[in-house]
């Protein structure tokens, strides 16, 4: 129940500073965009776009939750709430796992040409958004403005970006497809152009050991920095 109640809680504040908005315009950019592509090259763009925004979402969004946060004292108050560490977080990754699944979907809807697999999609996308959530919040945690998050978030996007590399077919490049980034942009592509069941499991499971761990390392030093006061 104090989950349910962190999740509603965090999407008001979520809209009541604006971040549903911001979204909206940015996925009707994206489609009107999409849209005017030739169909055999838009039904490659919109695999990279879900990916690379909706289930990247946490990770941008995140620093703007966690700073807004911190302005107003939130973390400072949290040890006093009844809340947990661990559902505090849950209820982050939920609640913006939920925003990249419906931005995910309506681009899709609306600009893919073809059979969608969307239990895959769905997968791809909520353990995606979940792990780049942790990642984010990780990175937030150590700034103390939304700029200095700007700054530390740029090298921080390449170090998960870089394994995408990959796919350029590089010698053993297979070493980089254990990679959260690459697990789950397979997952995605997979949901829309097929992909074994093997290979599901495969990166799906990556996908969740890596989240576990983020979560369980992130929970371990908010408890930490909550108990030095």
């Amino acid at each position: 129940m104090r989950i349910i109640n962190a999740i509603k809680s965090d999407m008001k504040f979520q809209i009541k500073q604006g971040f549903y908005a911001v979204y909206v315009i940015l996925t009707i950019i994206y489609m009107v965009v999409i849209n005017q592509l030739p169909e055999s090259i838009g039904n490659i763009v919109v695999p990279v776009v879900v990916f690379s925004d909706p289930s990247i979402i946490g990770f941008f969004f995140i620093g703007g939750i966690i700073m807004l946060e911190k302005n107003q004292g939130i973390l400072e108050y949290l040890s006093v709430t009844p809340l947990r560490m661990k559902e505090y977080l849950i209820s982050k990754i939920l609640s913006l796992s939920m925003l990249a699944i419906i931005a995910g979907s309506i681009i899709t809807l609306v600009t893919f040409n073809g059979k969608v697999n969307w239990f895959v999609l769905i997968i791809g996308i909520t353990f995606s958004a979940s792990f780049f959530t942790l990642f984010g919040l990780y990175i937030a945690l150590k700034c103390k403005s939304i700029n200095e998050y700007f700054i530390k978030m740029i090298p921080g996007f390449l170090v998960i970006g870089l394994p995408c590399i990959y796919f350029l077919d590089i010698p053993y490049g297979w070493l980089l497809s254990i990679f959260p980034t690459v697990t789950g942009l397979r997952l995605i592509f997979g949901a829309f152009f097929g992909i074994s069941a093997e290979v599901f499991l495969m990166n799906v499971t990556l996908l969740i050991v890596f989240t576990i761990i983020a979560f369980y390392l992130l929970e371990k030093l908010m408890v930490k920095e909550e108990n030095n006061g």
